[in-house]
């Protein structure tokens, strides 16, 4: 099974379609755009980075986005004779191209905001420069919470009309929307954002709509979690009733934070409409009701400003669902959101499927929580949910929590995560620490530009979320013609890696991906390449050794024989720690009986 598993998963991608960006906006700024890889800063020579798998037991113990040492490009087989390498071909041609780029990145949410907003104005300067400056992350890919979250230490929405969340009375035009005091700080706080990186795709989803606008019509008597507090826990879904006032809530909403200067680019409706228990904001919603919603008036708001709108957002044991909207709202729905919680791990072949049966529909990975990762063990968390989504057809990832202080909060007593580790950890106004989720999501958001091109990889990728060990290779082209190849290395020992591709004649890159690590190498383009070995090479480009090849075949084995590898350094702390199931988080959100009494 595991084998039937492992080749579904990689190799789909001769059958699927090639998606584009070209029409999605951003949330402008002054900040920077681009980064190493685009038209301004080309790949002039090769590069190798590396983070550590492994949660470090200290600072500065293992390798955070540390320079490794680079690949080398030969023109040299000798197989058979030194060893084996592990050969990673990528369909470097026009059919292997497969979907653009958007980028990678995390969820703004009240968390986030509120310790940053503890911050001394130069800690916030350089908390933000390196998150979405050119000289940190540069993430480009940002989600945003539309009222509040399970990472909110308070419920409301921006039109609760009452005296707390749940118990408003019935506003049918909305004369009291305000996006209040955390919904504004929250647009003040992404504005910020546009001052450090001016290309960043911002898309907003709720966790429930105000909650007279859901059925809330079965309560249990007497349960109260907040004083006036009263939280459904049966039906707690959306009343088809309101659907011109949702869709009025969203148009306020979209309008109100371009008040402030930010962009809403995408719109997911309601995030895990499948998720309605009680205890802090859920709400389900059908995907007939999603459809139903973008046809009676919200397609065409979106439209109107711009604003791509993003069936389901949820797991992906429910396919079911972002089919029935994009049936149901053929004129509206063009995208689909994934989370990664589904169990015992997470099947993103489904976004294949997705690609085959709707063409050029686009698909995100758009949340997934890393719970309570413990110093000692090694973590791919974030690799594992970046790199195969990728695969099978997402042009952009975002990791969940962005930002907490150190008691993971805050958060919702009634439901939150109490373990959801984010990049950022805010210790005081002057002090923060970045985790190793940071530097892993810099070994995509920092190389991968907006724009950029997925290519199929068709050798070198083994093992599956049903495997013990996995290699797992991404490989996208930028648009200066250089190439980002991301590799995770969870195989236990170190990978000599041969990589060529088929557009390029008989090249090959050679080097070793340390065990336990995600690697990215920067691989030059073809042009610099041949600028490298003419007339015009620069002093500061090292030289790359030709000689004469024969080509190695695309079939057989997945290793080879080659001598003329450069070994890199590969001592860490990490090199012999073994691999430990870390806990999930319940993705069902119960509420612990006691909790609620």
């Amino acid at each position: 099974m595991a084998s039937l598993v492992q080749a579904v998963l990689f190799t789909f991608a001769t059958h699927t379609f090639a998606q584009s960006i070209s029409d999605l906006g951003v949330s402008g700024g002054n900040g920077s755009r681009g980064g190493i890889g685009d038209g301004d800063h080309p790949v002039m020579h090769a590069q190798a980075y590396i983070t550590d798998a492994m949660i470090p037991l200290a600072p500065n113990t293992t390798r955070q986005l540390a320079q490794g040492t680079a690949p080398v490009l030969s023109r040299t087989n000798n197989s058979g004779t030194c060893g084996n390498f592990r050969f990673v071909v990528v369909d470097s041609t026009s059919n292997g191209a497969r979907q653009q780029m958007v980028g990678f990145g995390h969820a703004w949410t009240d968390s986030a905001v509120d310790v940053f907003n503890t911050l001394q104005p130069a800690v916030l300067d350089q908390v933000m420069n390196d998150l979405f400056g050119q000289s940190g992350n540069n993430m480009g890919f940002m989600r945003h919470t539309i009222g509040s979250s399970d990472l909110s230490g308070a419920q409301y929405s921006y039109d609760d009309n009452g005296p707390s969340f749940n118990e408003g009375e019935p506003d049918p035009s909305l004369a009291n929307f305000s996006l209040g005091q955390y919904g504004t700080a929250m647009a003040q706080m992404i504005a910020k954002m546009g001052t450090y990186k001016g290309d960043v795709f911002l898309f907003g989803a709720p966790w429930s709509l105000p909650g007279w606008m859901k059925n809330n019509d079965l309560f249990i008597a007497g349960i109260t979690n907040t004083p006036g507090g009263q939280y459904p826990l049966l039906n707690n879904s959306f009343n088809i009733g309101y659907i011109p006032q949702a869709v009025e809530y969203f148009t306020k909403y979209i309008d109100a934070f371009a008040q402030y200067g930010v962009t809403i680019n995408g719109l997911s409706l309601e995030n895990e409409p499948l998720n309605y228990q009680g205890g802090y904001p859920t709400m389900y919603l059908d995907a007939a009701d999603e459809a139903n919603i973008l046809n009676q008036g919200l397609g065409s708001m979106l439209q109107q400003r711009g604003v791509l709108a993003m069936a389901y957002d949820h797991n992906t044991d429910q396919p079911v669902y972002p089919y029935r909207v994009l049936q149901g709202a053929p004129s509206y729905a063009h995208a689909v959101a994934w989370h990664c919680y589904q169990g015992p791990y997470p099947n993103y072949t489904v976004m294949a499927d997705i690609s085959r049966a709707f063409p050029g529909t686009l698909q995100f990975m758009t949340e997934c929580s890393n719970y309570l990762p413990a110093a000692g063990s090694v973590n791919f968390e974030v690799a594992e949910n970046f790199i195969p989504p990728v695969q099978q057809g997402a042009s952009g990832a975002a990791m969940w929590v962005m930002a907490t202080d150190p008691d993971f909060g805050p958060h919702s007593p009634y439901g939150g995560c109490n373990g959801c580790l984010g990049s950022i950890v805010v210790n005081s106004s002057t002090t923060y620490t970045k985790t190793n989720d940071y530097y892993m999501i810099g070994q995509f958001s920092r190389f991968v530009r907006r724009g950029s091109v997925n290519y199929n990889v068709l050798r070198g990728n083994e093992g599956s979320g049903a495997t013990s060990n996995q290699f797992y290779v991404m490989s996208v082209q930028n648009p200066d013609g250089s190439w980002a190849v991301v590799f995770m290395n969870n195989m236990g020992s170190d990978q000599d890696v041969v990589l060529s591709f088929t557009g390029q004649g008989n090249q090959f890159w050679e080097g070793v991906v340390p065990s336990q690590t995600v690697t990215t190498w920067l691989i030059p383009s073809q042009q610099v390449l041949n600028q490298v070995n003419g007339t015009k090479a620069a002093s500061t480009v090292p030289p790359y050794p030709f000689t004469n090849t024969t080509s190695i075949p695309l079939t057989g084995s997945t290793t080879i024989a080659v001598c003329n590898i450069t070994t890199a350094t590969t001592s860490s702390s990490s090199s012999s720690t073994s691999t430990t199931a870390l806990p999930v988080p319940d993705t069902t959100h119960t509420i612990a009986t006691t909790s609620m009494v």
